[in-house]
């Protein structure tokens, strides 16, 4: 089975379209995977972290 890769950046538009593609996906059945190699700050990336997996 294919896994979906979300990309997500530093800036707030990116988390927000994360967001719709992981509720997109959880709805549709398919696995997902987050990808936040692209922020470089570990408390901004932890924040996001947490953000995104309340879902």
């Amino acid at each position: 089975m294919l896994r979906n890769v979300i990309v997500v950046t530093d800036d707030e538009d990116s988390v927000k379209q994360a967001m719709r593609e992981i509720l997109r996906a959880k709805h549709k059945g398919h696995e997902f995977a987050l990808d936040l190699t692209r922020i470089n700050d570990k408390d901004r990336k932890k924040e996001i972290m947490k953000q995104l997996t309340r879902f």
